[in-house]
């Protein structure tokens, strides 16, 4: 399989820079793998695991928002702003703008929910699959 490592990445670089212009041209991905993250390191190998997550509020509960793909936004690029921004706004950098910018995205993309909440959840990724599963939330900051 080492003997082939240089030219199964070759054509992968390749087909990614087809697929992103296929894409940018308004057609559908091409290159299944495209936006995989397959050049980072799995989060298999940490020890724990952080992501920020949008809750919404409605008159009775809080419910925790999927990061599934709407009009506008993949799947992958939802948890990439809402990462972003909880990053920005628990490390207090520019912290009202970050989460005025992170509250439009929310009603944006999930324009049912009356309010919003921004958790932290740190959980460990060798646990995924057991049969209990400890994720620890921290409440960052109600939109």
């Amino acid at each position: 399989m080492k003997k082939y490592t240089l030219h199964l990445f070759i054509f992968s670089f390749v087909m990614s820079l087809i697929s992103l212009v296929i894409m940018e041209k308004g057609y559908k991905e091409l290159y299944p793998f495209f936006s995989w993250k397959l050049f980072t390191v799995p989060s298999g190998g940490e020890a724990t695991e952080d992501q920020y997550k949008l809750y919404g509020i409605t008159d009775s509960d809080t419910i925790r928002i999927v990061n599934k793909s709407v009009r506008s936004y993949d799947a992958n690029d939802k948890a990439v702003i809402v990462g972003t921004y909880g990053k920005r706004i628990e490390d207090n950098v520019n912290k009202e703008e970050n989460k005025r910018k992170l509250l439009i995205f929310a009603k944006d993309t999930e324009p049912q929910y009356k309010g919003y909440l921004l958790y932290k959840e740190t959980y460990r990724p060798k646990e995924i699959g057991e049969a209990k599963m400890n994720i620890n939330k921290k409440l960052i900051v109600k939109l």
